[in-house]
């Protein structure tokens, strides 16, 4: 039998190995594998780990492979380009240019996101999104479009750092979330433009009910 390279769970690791499995807990989050309270714990417990063993027993019910691990008879996975929006420096880019984008539907919202309207317009549906992180940072740069996201019932915006012009914002949600709920950080400029942030509408609600019932309107 060949001998198992793997290292003993008892060594010590360090910031490498920890950052390997922060890596992998957030993609495994914006896959929809973890709850935002199950990655905030596991990201809290992998910074605090001292061993192999305190940073396997983190990713054990997920199917991916570490470094330091023994291959195992599983699917491969196929690893691309690392995901938009899961750091600062590459955010989700979001452009109206002169026509319009937009993100409605099931899909996950990334921690950083870039809003250049342009000329034209931006809308992000979040009522059947997921959010991968507790706190998700979008940046907006001054255009002379629109730009209209709709939320969830509980979620809340901070938009104390986002600046106007000749344009407007209209803030129609709390500024604090409610217990579980993600908070969106706004920042940035609105230009010429506009941002209005709402809750579902009427119509918004009753086709969300005849769909997929989603469990985030309704509180």
């Amino acid at each position: 039998m060949a001998p198992d390279p793997s290292p003993p769970g008892h060594l010590r690791i360090g910031h490498s190995e920890r950052e390997v499995v922060v890596a992998v807990l957030q993609e495994a989050a914006g896959d929809g594998r973890l709850t935002m309270d199950e990655l905030e714990m596991r990201l809290e417990a992998a910074l605090r780990s001292k061993t192999y063993a305190d940073l396997d027993a983190l990713v054990a019910d997920l199917s991916v492979e570490l470094p330091w691990r023994t291959p195992t008879i599983q699917p491969q996975r196929v690893h691309g380009p690392p995901a938009a929006g899961y750091s600062r420096e590459d955010p989700l880019r979001l452009n109206g240019g002169m026509s319009s984008e937009k993100r409605q539907g099931l899909w996950t919202i990334p921690p950083f996101i870039q809003i250049n309207p342009g000329m034209g317009s931006v809308k992000l549906n979040c009522l059947e999104a997921t959010p991968a992180a507790p706190v998700i940072e979008i940046e907006m740069i001054a255009g002379a479009g629109s730009v209209l996201m709709v939320l969830p019932d509980g979620w809340g915006v901070d938009a104390d750092r986002l600046y106007k012009t000749w344009g407007s914002k209209a803030l129609k949600v709390p500024r604090d979330p409610a217990p579980g709920q993600p908070l969106l950080v706004i920042y940035g400029t609105v230009g010429l433009g506009s941002l209005k942030v709402r809750p579902a509408n009427s119509l918004e609600r009753r086709r969300l009910e005849r769909g997929s019932g989603h469990p985030q309107l309704g509180h």
